[in-house]
């Protein structure tokens, strides 16, 4: 029998990820699979953030980020070759079906881990056990809402709500297609829920205990958690504000008005990240930046960093040959970049902070993000200082990315630290210097897509889309493609089109390269 991987997530599968994982930081939290193949909501809860899009992983770096969304948001050199921006089908595919279950070789699928704990969960015996383990629940769908947005930032609708059926109920049904909006607005309800009831929770230690044991984001600090719900609320309501001004201004002021009860990421210290190293959780970013895939860009470079002496730009990429700093140019002819990159005219990504780091964190939230989504709410409704902000935010990015360097697990030479001098002239170059009116959208807009690179891009992207800015030169595809610019969506896979095909036609005038995602101006 065929199956949809968006009714059917077998609970074979689920357990799978459990049974394997034996030689990842994770595999302690588990259950153990010699002595059992029932999963328990302890196990499963510290398996949902094993997730392969989120740890620095080839297989997410090179075939989905770097060979796709970085030619849509040059956050890596492009190489004006033929069909640059038309979509890898395979590898879009697999970034689809890696949210709905797990790809196998320990990493699991944020979906299929939600719906085995939220059964488990409703088949707890007790009241007292549900209260205890409510935080567990609610704790999870931060992270699942978080992911959720992040599926229909790149396809639009999707199937969500019935999704998962055989695990959340045992009945095997096709899932629908849930609106792109109403799914925002399911995650933006639902975090301000959470977010209050985790503001006024008194648990029990015994919980207390179990959720610090098996979180391996915050290690059961409900601050942290409370602050990474509440900024995931300010990112979607920010994200939906040219589509929805008046809810998107509601939800934010609400959350900017009162930091008692509702605290953000505010330092680096606590940005939301997945801690790598060995020798239980590596990375290998020597096989996912590999040569042609490790390139700087030519805006990030020539045009931004290099002119406002932004001392990011020696923590992220290296000299060239010449000794000095060269993006690649999107305007220059293909044969010209190839022997650019091969003669080592232009630079690359760092060797300490990117190529030889097996300790490069999984970045899920960051303070420089909160403090550029502050400061464009500031700009546009008042409430707040923006220069402040924006100058916050850039040097919360400055730091964080400083710190991934020094923290490396490569042993070559350090840069040197970015010092105060330094950033108060970045801060003045009239590049990056706030000013008054339009403008200065344009430079937070621009600093947060910088701060993001690669390693976020599908935040790059969608903010790309959302606010136009930076202003990137994009060629043309010299050969005959239905993609001659930069898509604004990812197109459903083909498996989605045929297993799913009667749901799939709902949707399908909307399966088009240069649909809008509803948030898009």
């Amino acid at each position: 029998m065929k199956k949809n991987i968006l009714a059917i997530l077998m609970l074979a599968p689920i357990l799978g990820f459990v049974a394997a994982c034996k030689k990842s930081q994770f595999s302690d939290r588990f259950v153990n699979p010699e002595k059992t193949t029932n999963g328990t909501i302890d196990g499963l809860y510290t398996g949902l953030f094993n997730n392969r899009r989120i740890v620095p992983d080839y297989w997410n770096l090179y075939t989905f980020v770097t060979g796709q969304l970085a030619t849509y948001t040059q956050t890596l050199g492009i190489v004006t070759v033929n069909k640059m921006y038309e979509q890898p089908a395979g590898f879009a595919e697999d970034r689809w079906d890696d949210f709905y279950a797990s790809p196998g070789n320990n990493w699991t699928g944020p979906l299929a881990n939600y719906r085995e704990i939220e059964k488990l969960y409703n088949e707890l015996p007790s009241d007292a056990e549900k209260t205890g383990y409510l935080l567990f629940l609610e704790t999870s769908r931060i992270f699942l809402y978080d992911y959720t947005a992040q599926q229909v930032d790149l396809w639009g609708d999707i199937p969500f709500s019935e999704a998962g059926s055989l695990n959340a109920s045992g009945v095997v049904k096709p899932a629908a297609y849930d609106n792109a909006g109403a799914l925002y607005d399911t995650a933006l309800n639902n975090l301000v829920r959470i977010s209050n009831y985790l503001a006024t929770v008194q648990p029990e230690q015994y919980y207390l205990n179990k959720l610090a044991k098996q979180d391996v984001l915050f290690k059961g600090d409900l601050l942290k958690w409370r602050r990474y719900a509440n900024s995931l609320i300010l990112r979607l309501a920010m994200r939906i504000s040219y589509q929805d001004e008046n809810k998107a201004k509601a939800l934010v002021q609400q959350i900017l008005s009162n930091p008692t009860l509702y605290p953000v990421i505010d330092g680096i210290d606590n940005n939301v990240q997945i801690t790598t190293g060995p020798p239980n959780l590596t990375t290998d970013l020597t096989s996912s930046f590999i040569q042609g895939h490790d390139v700087a860009p030519g805006y990030l470079v020539d045009s931004l960093w290099k002119p406002s002496g932004d001392p990011r730009l020696r923590l992220i990429f290296t000299l060239n040959k010449n000794g000095v700093y060269q993006g690649l140019s999107t305007t220059t002819p293909a044969a010209t970049q190839q022997t650019q990159i091969s003669d080592n005219l232009v630079s690359r990504l760092d060797t300490v902070t990117f190529i030889r780091n097996s300790n490069f964190p999984g970045i899920i939230f960051t303070a420089a993000e909160v403090s550029f989504l502050k400061a464009e709410a500031y700009e546009r409704w008042g409430g707040g200082t923006a220069k402040t902000a924006y100058e916050q935010g850039i040097q919360y990015s400055i730091a964080y990315w400083y710190k991934i360097h020094t923290g490396s697990s490569y042993t070559g030479t350090r840069e040197t630290a970015p010092t105060p001098a330094e950033i108060t002239l970045l801060l003045a170059n009239p590049l990056v210097a706030y000013g008054t009116g339009a403008d200065n959208l344009r430079k937070i807009a621009t600093q947060k897509w910088a701060d993001f690179g690669m390693m976020q891009n599908i935040q790059g992207w969608a903010e790309l889309r959302r606010t136009g800015f930076p202003k990137l030169t994009f060629a043309p595809d010299p050969g005959v493609t239905a993609a001659a610019t930069p898509a604004y969506r990812l197109m459903y896979p083909s498996k989605e089109r045929s297993l799913n095909s009667d749901n799939y036609a709902k949707v399908a005038d909307k399966d088009q390269l240069y649909a809008k995602i509803f948030w898009m101006k």
